[in-house]
């Protein structure tokens, strides 16, 4: 179960695909003279996402307006803004105003997706003090040579493909050089397959969906992301070649 935790020093999460999160809380301060209002920032991702959806207290969706103020159950009770991390992002200008110079314009969280809630005190709303905020949230946009486009994916190969070629927490390894694009392309292929449902209808054949933080060994992180199209990637002749689970006619 997803859990926002307060420390000093925490290790990025990475989130591909959709996954539930919660994060690390990296700014709580009160405001008003009776500290009526608290303010927290919350850190979900450690690079830019694709978006974040639904935010939950607790078990309980929180629905917001237009403008990030809670409707239903916390009207007027909580305001939620959301950072998608990008490199140009701009710190919350409302906390900026009312956190008295705790905040400023030069904390910007760029490269960081994150959450900025802001809660009135109400022992009627949260009787059990704080609650546990946690995101949906579509996570890391990725590479997919076969259109030449970098977007939002749930496909194993080319998230594999990212974790290998990423500067920041992947093995950097040089995409044009080091990975072998027609085995890429063909496992992409396999994966974006259609399968029927007895229910009526298709869903993708394999999918990945999760998070992991930076302090795990590649090794069981490459494992991991593999598990989820049956799959494997190896090192062959200087290239990294990606493979899905499928029969395979060798003669």
């Amino acid at each position: 179960f997803p859990v926002t935790i307060k420390e000093g020093l925490s290790a990025a999460k990475v989130i591909y695909g959709r996954v539930r999160v919660g994060g690390t809380i990296v700014f709580m301060e009160t405001t008003s003279s009776s500290n009526e209002y608290l303010h927290i920032i919350i850190v979900l991702a450690g690079h830019e996402v694709y978006a974040i959806d639904d935010i939950y207290f607790d078990d309980e969706l929180v629905n917001l307006d237009g403008s990030g103020n809670a409707t239903g159950t916390y009207a007027n009770y909580a305001r939620i803004e959301k950072g998608l991390g990008t490199d140009n992002q701009t710190a919350f200008a409302n906390l900026v105003s009312e956190s008295g110079g705790l905040w400023t314009g030069n904390h910007r969280l760029r490269g960081r997706a994150c959450l900025y809630v802001r809660l009135k005190y109400s022992q009627d709303k949260l009787p059990n003090g704080i609650p546990n905020i946690t995101a949906i949230v579509r996570g890391k946009k990725v590479y997919d040579p076969r259109s030449a486009t970098t977007t939002y994916s749930t496909n194993p190969a080319l998230i594999v493909a990212d974790y290998l070629t990423n500067t920041r927490y992947g093995l950097a390894a040089s995409f044009a050089d080091e990975i072998d694009q027609t085995a890429l392309a063909a496992a992409a292929n396999i994966c974006d397959e259609d399968v029927d449902l007895k229910a009526g209808g298709t869903e993708d054949r394999y999918t990945a969906n999760g998070s992991f933080d930076t302090t795990e060994i590649p090794e069981k992180i490459l494992a991991e992301l593999c598990s989820s199209m049956a799959g494997y990637v190896t090192y062959v002749g200087g290239k990294w070649v990606i493979l899905a689970g499928a029969y395979r006619d060798w003669e």
